[in-house]
């Protein structure tokens, strides 16, 4: 498909080629960096699971210890 563009885009021109090579290459580069982006928040969730259930522990174990020097 990209050939066929191509194709077509060159008998208009060098200006015409020179967008459509430009074009291309930013959607393709747009698409790797979203690929990336959604890896990096994926990570970002898993890190906050984590710190989330280590904060609750955290809290439990804190009210254990207040419960404690209270009695």
């Amino acid at each position: 498909m990209r050939d066929e563009i191509l194709r077509m885009v060159s008998t208009e021109g060098v200006w015409a080629l020179l967008s459509f090579l430009l074009i291309y290459y930013i959607l393709q580069m747009q698409g790797r960096r979203d690929c990336k982006q959604e890896e990096r928040e994926e990570q970002y969730r898993s890190l906050l699971l984590e710190l989330t259930d280590k904060f609750e522990k955290l809290h439990l174990d804190i009210t254990e210890i207040k419960n404690k020097m209270n009695f």
